[in-house]
């Protein structure tokens, strides 16, 4: 019996290794947007609490002081929100590489699978071929 050969599994395993590699891009892009959202939550409950301090606040200091911590804050969860949309946009873009990468893949293994039958197929006809021979030749000993 023949063994299976396949030409292309060099191909194969290359790219298992990429799609391997783009999912672990693509769960560290997960986790950088998970923790981008966690930074918005704390920027949007530290403007909340400063907001909440302005109005609450006694004289004129406090006032000033907390109505500068407030666009502070502002600015950080801005600055928080633009780190999200980007790591988001990251995110998205991996999705879509980690999509391609393994589209390429499973073509390469369809296409094994189909030389896989081929061949299996082929083992079976020459497996019958040689019954088929050794059957010829006792008949033509006891004749």
């Amino acid at each position: 019996m023949r063994r299976f050969r396949f030409r292309l599994e060099g191909l194969l395993r290359l790219r298992r290794v990429r799609e391997r590699q783009a999912r672990r891009e693509l769960a560290q892009a997960l986790r950088a947007v998970r923790e981008a959202e966690e930074r918005c939550q704390t920027a949007r409950a530290a403007v909340q609490e400063a907001e909440a301090r302005v109005r609450d606040a006694q004289d004129a200091a406090a006032l000033r002081w907390w109505g500068e911590a407030v666009e502070l804050r502002r600015r950080q969860l801005a600055q928080a929100e633009r780190a999200h949309d980007e790591a988001s946009q990251r995110a998205s873009a991996l999705w879509a590489r980690f999509l391609q990468v393994r589209q390429d893949r499973k073509v390469v293994e369809q296409v094994r699978q189909r030389r896989w039958k081929v061949h299996q197929r082929e083992q079976l006809r020459r497996e019958q071929a040689l019954l088929d021979e050794l059957v010829l030749l006792r008949r033509g000993r006891r004749g």
